[in-house]
C-alpha cells in the first residue's frame, strides 16, 4: 500500500516569479488640495479609509499573484513582508497553484513511454496517448522502431509547440512526429569524425522550437577519449592498419565540444563558449523546455542551466539542496520537472518529496517550496508531471501511479510490471516536419 494520507505545505526558501499570471502595481494616491484646515482634515480622513484594505481581502487577492509579484508587493508593509511565514496565506496560495491550470496545458494529451524487461533482458518498449480530465482515455501509438534494435531507447522529450518528439540511442538521435508518422535522423556532427583515434559520447541537453527563426533545434555535448584507452583499441587499429605505437597520440585533441544543430538547415554549428554540463541524458528526469528556453540540471555545481534557443546564449541559477531529512548513506535524488507551467525541482532520499518552485529565472533566492509529501511508501521514483497538481512515480513493483497534490489521492494509471517509465505533455500538430527543413 502507498500511504498518502500525509501531504503537508513545506516551508518557504524565498520568492520570485511564477509563469501564470500577470504583475500589479501598488496603486498610486494624489495628496488632495489644501482649501483650508478643516477640509484637509477630512481629505486625511478619506484617505485613510480608502487606503485600509481588510486582510482577508488582501490575502484572497494576493494569494492569486505570481510569485514575483508577490515577493515586489513585501515592501508595502511588515504583514505583506511576513507573508510566507503566515501557514494560513501559504494554504491559500498553493491551492490556487495548483488549482487553475495554466494555459500551456489546453489542448494537450499525456505522452507516455513504457519499457517491459522480461528475464532474458529482452525489451518491449510502446507509446501511449493519455487524454481526458483524468488521463482514462488511452490510445497506444503506431510507433515503428527507426533504430532496428531489440534494446530500448532514450525518450529525451517533447516539444509541445510542433508536437515532435526527441529520441536518442548511443550516438544516435531520431525526431519522431507522431501525428504525421514522420521520422529525421540527424545527421553526425563533423567533429565526431575528426580523427580516427578518439572515440565520442554525445549526451543531448536540449531540445525545442524555436519561433523566430520557425526552427527545431538540439543542444549536444561532445566528450570524447583517445583511442588506447577503450578496451577495443588493438581491434580497432587493427581495422584502420596502423601499428599503436605509431599513432601521435599526444596531438589529439580530446576537449569536449558544444553544438547546436538546426533543422532548417539541416547542419551543426559550434558554440564558442562552456557551459555546466549533466552527465545524464539517458532519460528527461533533469531537462526540460518550455517558451524558446531549454532547461538542465547540472548536477556537478547544483545549477539551472537556461539556453535561449532565440539568441542561443545561457544563464545559470543555484538550485538550493533544502531537504530536511537528509540520510548520509542515501544518495540525494533529483528531479526537474515544470508543475502547472512554473519550473520545479523535486528532491527525495526515501519515502518524503520536497517540491520547489522557480520563481525568476537567474534570482537564486528566488526558489520557493511549496509542498513536501510522504511519506509515500513503496515509490521507486518520480516519473514526471501532468496538468495542474499531477505527480507521476513508479513503485517498487513497476506500476505507474498518480499523485493529485490538491486532494492527497494517489490513483492506479493502468501500467503493471513496467522495468521504465517517461512522460511528458503533448500537442497535435499536423504541419509537416519536412516544412521546416527548406
Amino acid at each position: 500500500m502507498i500511504d498518502s494520507d500525509n501531504i503537508s505545505g513545506g516551508d518557504s526558501q524565498g520568492g520570485g516569479s511564477n509563469s501564470h499570471g500577470s504583475e500589479m502595481s501598488p496603486r498610486e494616491h494624489k495628496q488632495p488640495l489644501d482649501f483650508g484646515n478643516n477640509c484637509n482634515q477630512n481629505s486625511l480622513r478619506s484617505e485613510k479609509v480608502r487606503n485600509h484594505i481588510p486582510n482577508d481581502l488582501a490575502f484572497s487577492v494576493l494569494s492569486k499573484l505570481p510569485l514575483k509579484s508577490l515577493k515586489r508587493f513585501g515592501c508595502v508593509c511588515q504583514t505583506w513582508a511576513l507573508l510566507f511565514e503566515n501557514p494560513h496565506f501559504m494554504s491559500k496560495f498553493r491551492t490556487n497553484f495548483i488549482s487553475h491550470c495554466h494555459s500551456h496545458y489546453i489542448d494537450t494529451s499525456l505522452l507516455v513511454y513504457e519499457v517491459i524487461r522480461y528475464d532474458d533482458y529482452t525489451e518491449n518498449f510502446s507509446f501511449y496517448s493519455l487524454s481526458g480530465k483524468r488521463y482514462e482515455n488511452r490510445v497506444k501509438l503506431d510507433f515503428p522502431c527507426p533504430f532496428q534494435v531489440e534494446n530500448s531507447y532514450y525518450f529525451i522529450y517533447c516539444d509541445t509547440i510542433t508536437g515532435t518528439v526527441c529520441l536518442k540511442l548511443r550516438n544516435t538521435i531520431v525526431l519522431w512526429k507522431p501525428t504525421t508518422h514522420e521520422f529525421k535522423f540527424i545527421p553526425s556532427s563533423p567533429v565526431e569524425s575528426v580523427s580516427p583515434y578518439r572515440e565520442s559520447q554525445v549526451f543531448c541537453h536540449g531540445f525545442g522550437y524555436d519561433h523566430i527563426r520557425d526552427d527545431i533545434k538540439i543542444i549536444t555535448f561532445t566528450a570524447f577519449a583517445p583511442l588506447w584507452q577503450s578496451p577495443r583499441c588493438l581491434q580497432l587499429l587493427q581495422q584502420l592498419g596502423v601499428r599503436r605505437e605509431d599513432v601521435p597520440w599526444n596531438e589529439i585533441s580530446c576537449e569536449p565540444v558544444w553544438e547546436i544543430y538546426s533543422l532548417r538547415c539541416n547542419s551543426w554549428k559550434k558554440l564558442d563558449f562552456d557551459m555546466p554540463n549533466c552527465w545524464d541524458d539517458s532519460w528527461s528526469y533533469k531537462r526540460l523546455y518550455t517558451e524558446g528556453v531549454c532547461h538542465w540540471w547540472s548536477d556537478r555545481e547544483d545549477l539551472l542551466v537556461s539556453f535561449d534557443l532565440r539568441n542561443e546564449m545561457f544563464f545559470t541559477t543555484a538550485i538550493p539542496l533544502d531537504i530536511s531529512d537528509t540520510d548520509p548513506d542515501l544518495w540525494l535524488r533529483k528531479f526537474l520537472a515544470m508543475l502547472n507551467g512554473s519550473i520545479a525541482s523535486i528532491l527525495w532520499y526515501t519515502t518524503y518529496f520536497h517540491i520547489s518552485i522557480l520563481g525568476e529565472l537567474g534570482v537564486n533566492e528566488s526558489w520557493t517550496k511549496l509542498f513536501v509529501v510522504g511519506p509515500l511508501l513503496n515509490i521507486q521514483r518520480v516519473v514526471g508531471t501532468g496538468k495542474n497538481g499531477d505527480i507521476f512515480f513508479k513503485t517498487k513493483d513497476g506500476k505507474l501511479v498518480l499523485l493529485d497534490l490538491s486532494t492527497g489521492i494517489i490513483e492506479d494509471m493502468g501500467f503493471k510490471g513496467g522495468h521504465a517509465y517517461d512522460i511528458a505533455i503533448f500537442k497535435e500538430n499536423n504541419i509537416l516536419m519536412a516544412g521546416i527543413n527548406l
